[in-house]
């Protein structure tokens, strides 16, 4: 048989699960801290308080049940491919840049944090100066990005480094393992697991045909979207510091994997762990919230099937639904924070319609995901040959079964609307990626042994042979190029150091340049930088027009200043409209912003420096060029004891 038993029932590869614990016990300090209003610096001796208390809980656990993790732990050569791969995948990390406008919204407020530790968690937009709401309540929950700030504090790394450089290449080291944890929950045996996590990393590094113009199109319109395709989310060329694409790439096939041997086996220990898993998600990120519990309910959905397909489930009726029931505590958590939403326990944004439309059509929001007819064609190939004709058998029936009730409860163009209307139509598309392609690909790793146990059977060894040219074949057909390449030399987006940042190198330049002017300015910039990139490098900085102003400010009950900052910014971006009378509309707002203080800093790119200077001397004749760096102007008046007071407050922080 193609399925090792022991691989399903082993716990030595479970101590690969002990940081979802640790993560689970930190959210649950950090929103404790955050209910309680008690002060930020608390959430680590409440972390420390939680985490000795439920590891030793664990233990006892663990100790009854005979699941301690790592017991029985040996060590095999396969697993000399698995660090190789995760060394090899860290490495290449580190010198690809793919800068992410979500940074700023996602990391800004855990920087700011840092300097008022002794203050309750910030529950306000924390880069402007004048009151303005937080992106949303879901976010002000998540607690990773806390958890990176305080861990760079207090070990004394550049927070900002530590989030955007060693948390992308420790999750890029840790994908491996992931994928090979995985497949041996699925019975394949330990050389086939180990050459299927680099077939699951591949899939990572294949680019899809909607992923090429995705993040171009992202930065040149300044639009704030996910990247599009599997590889927006890849560790090579996407943003797996993040907490969205962890969850979305990491944590659901453990899910998947978790799910499936609790409802084989009935462990208790694997509800604890699905239990941690659903809290360590929502720390992630709020995907969690919906993206877990659809697992889990799908895969229960596909175990309860198999059980009719092999006419069990008359005979253990009451045991299956006794563990579907069971697999209701790990949902408690997220559900409770999603119904808290929906009752307005947990107050919802005010106005949502600039964060998308409330409808779109189905085959254009899974499009957005999965890419052109190639694509699709590809993943089909993937859904039905891996699991019923190379995986086969029970673990192969149910990863098919699952994969049914993925599109049958979420992906169904029937249901698309319901879904819509309450996790948000352009969110939509991310229920893709509970199909689980990449481990999907991991699973070929069992071609190998499929062909050596079905060598003497001509029928069974031609299938496996058959299903496997179709999979190499429709990858043929939709390869794009790799997901590591340079997309724009220009911009910048390509190669770098693995000492720099995932900013754009021309920002960088500018931040070095202007940084003791503009520490602690209120700056008025073109978006991609002062709403995306300065504020991380300056967390003191007070930005007049971040990103989502008018989003920040409408939730306020003030929008009429989140369109005024809004269109001021407008008018000293580059404009590629040519329509000068758009241009002298902008011109009263900018001026107002000016001549109420909003602003005391400009920062213009340089082929708008001439027009914006010309306004801003005829507002204060002292206003002038200060330097230029990176393509970008900066504009100060002429105040030098303005100048002194900048400098002096910017120097005496280095100090």
């Amino acid at each position: 048989m193609l399925i090792a038993e022991r691989s399903t029932e082993s716990r030595a590869g479970d101590i690969l699960l002990l940081p979802i614990a640790a993560l689970a016990f930190w959210t649950l300090a950090y929103q404790l801290v955050l209910v309680l209003r008690w002060p930020a610096k608390t959430i680590t001796w409440c972390f420390l308080v939680i985490a000795i208390a439920g590891f030793f809980l664990l233990g006892r656990l663990w100790k009854r049940t005979k699941a301690t993790p790592g017991k029985g732990y040996q060590f095999h050569p396969s697993q000399i491919l698995l660090l190789l791969l995760g060394l090899a995948y860290a490495i290449t990390i580190l010198f690809v840049r793919r800068p992410n406008q979500d940074d700023v919204v996602y990391f800004h407020r855990a920087l700011t944090q840092l300097s008022g530790l002794d203050q309750p968690i910030c529950l306000r937009q924390t880069s402007v100066d004048m009151d303005a709401a937080a992106f949303s309540p879901v976010h002000l929950a998540t607690s990773y990005e806390t958890f990176v700030a305080f861990l760079g504090h207090y070990l004394r790394i550049d927070p900002l480094y530590l989030y955007q450089v060693v948390c992308h290449a420790f999750a890029a080291f840790s994908l491996p393992f992931v994928f090979y944890w995985c497949t041996r929950r699925f019975g394949l045996n330990r050389w086939s697991a180990a050459f299927g996590a680099p077939l699951g990393v591949g899939f990572l590094l294949l680019a899809d045909k909607s992923s090429f113009g995705a993040l171009l199109g992202a930065v040149k319109s300044l639009q704030s979207a996910d990247p599009a395709g599997w590889v927006g989310f890849a560790t090579v060329s996407g943003y797996m510091w993040q907490g969205k694409p962890i969850v979305l790439i990491l944590f659901l096939p453990i899910s998947i994997a978790l799910s499936h041997r609790f409802l084989s086996r009935g462990n208790a220990t694997d509800l604890v762990w699905l239990t941690f898993l659903g809290i360590g998600g929502v720390g992630l990120s709020n995907i969690a919230l919906y993206a877990i519990p659809a697992v889990i309910w799908c895969s229960w959905i596909a175990f309860f099937m198999l059980q009719l397909f092999e006419h069990r489930a008359s005979e253990n009726l009451s045991k299956h639904i006794r563990r579907g029931l069971l697999l209701a505590i790990p949902l408690v958590y997220p559900i409770a924070i999603l119904a808290s939403l929906k009752m307005d326990i947990i107050p919802k944004p005010i106005d949502i319609h600039q964060l998308g439309p409330r409808y779109m059509p189905w085959r254009e929001a899974v499009d957005y995901a999965i890419g052109g007819s190639a694509e699709h064609l590809r993943n089909i190939v993937l859904m039905v040959a891996v699991p019923l004709l190379i995986v086969r058998g029970r673990n192969g029936l149910f990863i098919f079964l699952y994969l049914c009730a993925v599109w049958l409860f979420c992906l169904n163009p029937l249901l698309a609307r319901v879904w819509m209307e309450n996790i948000l139509a352009p969110t939509y598309f991310r229920l893709v990626y509970l199909l689980q392609f990449p481990l999907l690909c991991a699973l070929l790793g069992a071609v190998g042994s499929r062909l050596e146990r079905s060598g003497h059977f001509l029928k069974g060894r031609l299938v496996t042979v058959l299903a496997l040219s179709a999979v190499i074949v429709s990858f043929f057909y939709s390869y794009r190029g790799l997901s590591i390449m340079p997309r724009d030399a220009k911009l910048g987006i390509g190669w770098k150091s693995p000492r720099e940042y995932q900013l754009l190198p021309a920002n960088v330049d500018f931040a070095k340049a202007a940084g003791k002017y503009i520490a602690h300015a209120k700056l008025l910039a073109p978006t991609w930088t002062a709403s995306c990139e300065l504020p991380l490098l300056f967390p003191q900085m007070n930005v007049v027009a971040p990103r989502y102003v008018t989003h920040y400010f409408a939730n306020a009950r003030n929008p009429e200043e989140g369109i005024l900052r809004r269109q001021a910014q407008a008018f000293i971006e580059e404009d590629k409209s040519g329509n000068p009378q758009r241009l002298r509309g902008l011109e009263p707002k900018f001026r107002q912003v000016i001549e109420t203080g909003r602003a005391n800093a400009i920062v213009v790119p340089e082929s708008e420096s001439q027009r914006v200077l010309a306004t801003l001397k005829s507002i204060n004749p002292t206003w002038h060029r200060v330097l230029e760096a990176g393509g970008l102007v900066l504009m100060l008046p002429s105040n030098a004891q303005s100048e002194t007071r900048i400098k002096s407050e910017y120097y005496g922080v280095r100090q």
